[in-house]
């Protein structure tokens, strides 16, 4: 086992609970629809998280040079990453729905918390790129990725209105879908910025 698998067994099984977490959020909602009032947020902010922490998945695994071995600095960010993205995964859903019958009520609530510790989490991480040299962060497409990312999350962060914050979700949820899309067609990786 080289020390990258050692690394990525960890932060992937953090990941993993993570998605499960969304993924048992969206069974249980569908289990108690009848019971609430659902509406557009949460199920959409559900969306994100995962392809977010797909997003993650990847970005950690552009970190695979760098692992010489297990480095106890490497290990603690890691897992302190991967454990803001689980509670941040683990807040979209409500766990009591008796105490939550409406998700939007329950999403505006709960929202700054999973906003933050993912804007915090990505921010790391364009960080650790960035200083570590990683190309696809200084590229036309990467820049307007993390630029369009940061800016959605920062105005969720603030926003308090219903529909804006749909639109939002969906803003990012759009770029989510298109920035892998544009990678493959390799759209905007042509030219470094910096």
């Amino acid at each position: 086992m080289t020390v990258f698998e050692f690394v990525f067994s960890l932060y992937s099984l953090l990941f993993g609970l993570a998605l499960a977490q969304v993924f048992a959020g969206f069974g249980n909602t569908l289990q108690e629809r009848h019971k609430i009032k659902v509406g557009w947020l949460t199920p959409l902010l559900g969306l994100f998280v995962i392809l977010d922490l797909i997003s993650f998945w990847e970005i950690a695994w552009q970190l695979k040079d760098m692992f010489e071995r297990p480095a106890l600095l490497v290990l603690n960010v890691g897992v302190f990453l991967a454990g803001i993205y689980y509670l941040a995964a683990r807040l979209v859903f409500p766990r009591d729905f008796v105490e939550w019958p409406d998700f939007d009520v329950y999403y505006f609530k709960h929202k700054q918390w999973v906003f933050g510790g993912i804007l915090l989490c990505n921010s790391v991480a364009v960080v650790v790129l960035t200083a570590l040299g990683k190309r696809f962060v200084r590229l036309p497409l990467g820049f307007a990725n993390d630029l369009t990312l940061f800016a959605l999350l920062i105005a969720l962060l603030i926003v308090r209105n219903k529909r804006a914050n749909v639109v939002l979700l969906l803003l990012l949820l759009t770029k989510d879908l298109v920035v892998p899309v544009f990678g493959f067609l390799r759209i905007g990786l042509h030219s470094q910025l910096f």
